[in-house]
């Protein structure tokens, strides 16, 4: 018995007409038609699908010996989930030839690639992952416009590690950073460094303001309750004598913190 005959020997042993089982395979009816056929072989990607689905082996459909009895069947179908696990989904709804969402992860080297991406390493306009690349990405290991994990790279990035634009993190880097180690051109944090301004309980940069300073123009707050007296309008001041071509955006990250 070939391959096609015995694909449509366990669809229908399970009840099911080619649509229903190419809605469960995520493929048409008539890729389903095809292979039963012989006028067209699966992939890899497709026959682990069916594999898994039918719980037989691969080589076993080949030779027509799938056949097994409930309790090697039910055996190896244990075996499978101690030592393997999988879950895969793919929308057939696509954009631009990209499935809508497409799911995939487990114990092993499995990637996502859609409009929505969830996977171990995925790769979509959304993208959710150990590793993530998307124009939104969540992860360990972020890429992306807005990406926020553990190690994050993005124009606006949030994490443990975070370098962008604007980075939000415990260690920051970037042009306007946030963060209990900051470093940019404009940085607020527990110990902040800047080339321009720098905020912090420690501030280094050529305009510094904090409890403990290191600059060229500094403001020193002796208290929290001397932070309410430092202005807005104060920090400007400094900015305009020294840096006036700063651009606004970078002034209003500045202040951010003294916006009565």
């Amino acid at each position: 018995m070939d391959f096609g005959s015995e694909l449509q020997r366990l669809r229908k042993q399970k009840g099911m007409s080619q649509e229903e089982l190419g809605e469960k395979l995520g493929v048409s009816r008539q890729t389903i038609s095809k292979w039963e056929n012989g006028a067209a072989y699966p992939d890899m990607l497709n026959l682990i699908t069916i594999k898994e689905y039918f719980g037989v082996r691969i080589d076993d459909m080949v030779s027509g010996e799938s056949k097994t009895s409930a309790d090697e069947e039910k055996k190896d179908d244990n075996e499978e989930k101690s030592s393997h696990f999988h879950c895969e989904y793919r929308s057939r709804l696509s954009v631009h030839g990209l499935p809508l969402l497409h799911i995939n992860y487990g114990f092993g080297d499995y990637r996502a690639k859609g409009v929505v991406a969830i996977g171990n390493i995925s790769s979509g306009v959304v993208s959710i992952g150990l590793v993530a690349k998307g124009i939104i990405s969540v992860g360990v290991v972020s890429l992306g416009l807005l990406a926020i994990g553990v190690l994050s790279l993005a124009a606006f990035a949030v994490g443990c590690v975070a370098a962008g634009i604007i980075s939000i993190a415990g260690i920051a880097v970037g042009v306007m950073t946030l963060g209990g180690l900051a470093f940019g051109i404009v940085s607020i944090g527990g110990c902040a460094a800047a080339s321009h301004v720098a905020v912090g309980g420690v501030a280094i940069g050529p305009i510094a303001v904090g409890f403990i300073v290191n600059g060229d123009d500094t403001v020193v707050i002796q208290s929290l309750q001397e932070l309410s007296l430092v202005t807005a309008g104060k920090i400007n001041d400094l900015i305009n004598s020294r840096f006036p071509e700063l651009p606004f955006f970078l002034r209003d990250w500045a202040t951010l913190m003294f916006m009565h």
